[in-house]
């Protein structure tokens, strides 16, 4: 099957593509650890295993939005967004490429300037509402919850309803919340837990993550896992529940098996909570009838089918509304719904990248 264009969510810790055929069919899900606060040549190394693994050629197009300019290791979003579009135009050209930059649409790499860069940075959330809003026209709330990250978006006949659209009025909207299922610190979700019969305050360090937690509820999926855990040691249920032991100055050999599942089960429910407290806010709008569904998206979707549940309200998954992968692949294209959104939006695009 001959790979005809790819579509590349550049993160800050992982590079995203889903591929697509020469008919439009998903041929392909990946993602690569790219830990970009290291340095661009982080990316340079996900790319060359992505092209690789899918067997990019030279005659692919290529549709790219990113999150990563956000990383510490540029000075700004602006120089970040050059960085990283300078990276993919050494490794594709700039006539084979196309940027979306949100409410512009798709510019041609080449065309791209600088007074561009923020309407380039951070508005992967706009593609993924995009693509779902053209297949959902009822209204519905779009809640993505990935790695590090939630999105929530309102869409409503067939049209995205951001009130917010940069990441500074997302964050005071609820519409992007700073907490996801792999690489949220723990220490983020919860100032004292309760454990054995008593309220401890917890130590504010990065001591473990949301992975420790869900490895410990049983509802990660491992291959989303990509990156080191807090401590370096090994991701599995010993070193998860060693990790979380530490938040309140134990050992793991302190407690059993089921004190610090319940420890995990505790940290779920605050960040149930936050992610509740959200949701109900977007659901206050008026543009939201009461029984409009929530759309899971993210490698954390498990949580957004709670919520639903919780609420009484419909979950869909927004695997239901992307074309099926022609063959099995091991992530689900909903995992990564922003690249999966560039590479449909631009596919029927008649000019060439």
């Amino acid at each position: 099957m001959r790979i005809e264009l790819v579509g590349w969510d550049i993160g800050g810790a992982h590079l995203k593509a889903v591929a697509l055929s020469d008919t439009g069919t998903i041929a392909d899900v990946r993602q690569y650890p790219s830990p970009l606060w290291l340095g661009p040549e982080k990316l340079e190394s996900a790319l060359s295993a992505a092209v690789s693994d899918l067997g990019i050629t030279p005659s692919c197009r290529h549709a790219v939005t990113m999150t990563g300019e956000l990383a510490d290791h540029f000075e700004n979003r602006a120089a970040g967004v050059q960085a990283l579009m300078s990276t993919m135009l050494r490794r594709f050209g700039a006539d084979r490429i196309l940027v979306f930059a949100g409410r512009a649409g798709f510019l041609r790499a080449d065309a791209v300037k600088p007074q561009h860069a923020l309407d380039i940075a951070s508005v992967n959330w706009l593609a993924s509402a995009s693509l779902i809003a053209n297949q959902l026209r009822q209204p519905a709330l779009l809640v993505d919850i990935g790695s590090t990250t939630t999105d929530l978006i309102v869409l409503a006949g067939g049209e995205v309803h951001s009130r917010g659209y940069t990441d500074y009025d997302r964050l005071r909207y609820d519409e992007l919340i700073y907490t996801g299922v792999v690489r949220t610190s723990a220490m983020a979700l919860a100032d004292e837990l309760p454990f054995e019969g008593e309220w401890v305050n917890l130590m504010a360090e990065h001591f473990a993550t949301t992975a420790d937690i869900y490895r410990l509820t049983g509802e990660l999926a491992e291959h989303t896992d990509q990156m080191p855990a807090a401590d370096g040691g090994e991701k599995s249920v010993a070193g998860s529940e060693r990790r979380l032991a530490r938040l309140l100055g134990r050992d793991r050999d302190d407690g059993s098996p089921e004190q610090w599942r319940h420890l995990a089960l505790c940290l779920r429910e605050r960040q149930l909570s936050r992610i509740t407290r959200a949701v109900e806010r977007q659901f206050s709008r008026t543009l939201l009838p009461a029984e409009s569904p929530l759309v899971g998206a993210g490698a954390g979707r498990f949580l957004a089918r709670v919520i639903a549940a919780r609420s009484g309200r419909t979950y869909l998954d927004a695997i239901e509304l992307l074309p099926r992968p022609a063959t099995a692949t091991a992530l689900s294209v909903s995992d990564c719904l922003p690249a999966a959104a560039v590479a449909c939006l631009a596919f029927p695009l008649q000019e060439k990248a």
